[in-house]
């Protein structure tokens, strides 16, 4: 399948020297009388929400407030002498700082797509919890069950409510500080954002930094304005035609229901997956290309075909103005990968490469625009992370992350949810490879899905002893 245009513009202007990369992209952008990039909006009036927040909107109000996308829990532990006056100061700045902690989704007037709308004022919402006379392992229990807690909380978009904080109190210089958050407002990415923002705020004071260049709204206003625009609308017929012909992932007959499933992929000299990855790095692929062709062949097997699409998260953060703003900006992007003529794992490689660099020049694309309920192509989506830590410090207080329950992604991931099989979620750390499978359990058994990577570990396995074999398929 041909790269589009874009794709190969993006690449060119890539190549460019840094100091006229910006202005390569304002001459691209002045085409359209819409940006190709967000920009800050006009106004401070309500925008339209995103496409993926009107669905989590509908979710939410057939079921019951926060059920719409779960709620995310994050945990650190401050061991040392804290001030609680300046982390309240710091945490309602940073409320005060990112524009999607301050708002709210509501029905249209018009009946149109839900509004995103930004209360002026921060609200912020903090508990103050003394576990202090209490000991050290009955603490410790109250602390795994309150970060349990905070990820059940009922949150509400309707009514702004979409931000809570715990301050768990341990002992005169150990406490716990737990945020939940509504996910249609905060990604994964925006935990890392925070954080720092938080930090700077206890240091420098509570107006420090300064606000994003870039804030959450301006991009949901600019995403509707793009998809309606000349070029967004051309660049959906382009998407649609690239997965035309590819029958939609079928529905389990019993819907959905959630299943976690702990998951890894073995290390070690000789291992398949490090003689696999090894092979992949020579072909000029890099871990998540080599795993992603080895799924593939594992998919083929299962589905009966070799046309072959995967889902994976990205962080949908395409211009550099929008990696400081708290937000939802994670989106959904479908990998078609042809397996035809039974290809060797070196060939394989070389079709998935292109594949993965043609599907992430397309992050722009919300995939609620890009399939219609029912006609999603993907079954199992699949990601590899490799997050960096989050360098928050605070003065004279060691900072920790706190372990939470497993993620509740599905419902960001798949217009469809009855229609996903699992969501393979690995993380890239200290030599090892492992994590987590949200699963349907109507559609799956827990051992189905750990045969997958099962499957995975044998393709590469089998790749490395004859690279350059045809008939990867069949072996």
């Amino acid at each position: 399948m041909a790269a589009p245009l874009e794709a190969g513009v993006d690449r060119a202007i890539a190549a460019l020297p840094e100091s006229r990369r910006e202005l390569a992209r304002i001459l691209l952008a002045a085409r359209s009388s819409v940006p190709a990039r967000p920009a800050p909006r006009s106004g401070a009036g309500p925008v339209p929400a995103t496409a993926l927040q009107a669905r989590l909107h509908r979710r939410e109000q057939r079921l019951r407030p926060g059920a719409g996308a779960g709620t995310g829990s994050h945990a650190v532990r401050l061991t040392g002498r804290l001030d609680r006056g300046r982390l309240r100061d710091a945490l309602t700045g940073v409320v005060a700082r990112h524009e999607a902690l301050r708002s709210r989704i509501t029905d249209s007037p018009d009946g149109g797509r839900p509004s995103l709308s930004v209360d002026p004022e921060p609200t912020l919402r903090l508990t103050l919890t003394d576990l202090t006379d209490r000991t050290p392992a009955a603490r410790e229990e109250a602390v795994r069950q309150q970060i349990a807690e905070s990820a059940e909380s009922v949150l509400s978009l309707e009514s702004g409510d979409t931000s809570r904080f715990r301050l768990l109190a341990l002992g005169p210089e150990e406490h716990v500080l737990i945020l939940a958050s509504h996910l249609a407002l905060f990604d994964g990415w925006s935990s890392g954002v925070f954080l720092t923002d938080l930090a700077a705020g206890y240091r420098d004071g509570a107006d420090s930094p300064a606000p994003p260049d870039l804030q959450f709204p301006d991009y949901a206003d600019w995403q509707q304005r793009w998809l309606a625009s000349p070029d967004g609308v051309a660049e959906l017929e382009r998407r649609r035609a690239a997965f035309a012909g590819i029958p939609p992932a079928p529905a389990a007959p019993g819907g959905f229901e959630r299943g976690h499933v702990p998951v890894r992929l073995d290390r070690g000299p000789g291992s398949p997956l490090d003689t696999g990855l090894a092979l992949g790095a020579t072909q000029g692929a890099t871990p998540f290309m080599t795993l992603l062709a080895a799924l593939a062949v594992v998919l083929a097997r299962r589905e009966g075909s070799t046309d072959v699409v995967v889902g994976t998260p990205a962080a949908g953060r395409f211009a550099t103005q929008l990696e400081g703003a708290v937000g939802q900006f994670t989106t959904v992007v479908p990998i078609r990968i042809d397996l035809a003529h039974n290809p060797s794992f070196a060939q394989l490689l070389e079709r998935t490469r292109a594949s993965v660099a043609d599907a992430l020049s397309h992050q722009r694309l919300p995939v609620d625009e890009l399939f219609a309920a029912g006609t999603q192509p993907y079954s199992v989506l699949f990601a590899l992370h490799n997050y960096p830590a989050v360098p928050f410090g605070l003065p004279g207080i060691e900072v920790s992350q706190q372990p939470g329950p497993p993620a509740r992604h599905l419902e960001l991931y798949s217009p469809d949810l009855a229609a996903t099989l699992a969501c393979i979620g690995l993380v890239e750390r200290d030599g090892e490879i492992g994590g987590t499978a949200e699963f349907n359990r109507r559609a799956a058994a827990p051992e189905d899905v750990t045969a997958l990577l099962t499957g995975v570990e044998d393709v590469l396995r089998r790749a490395a002893e004859s690279p350059t074999a045809p008939g990867l398929i069949t072996r």
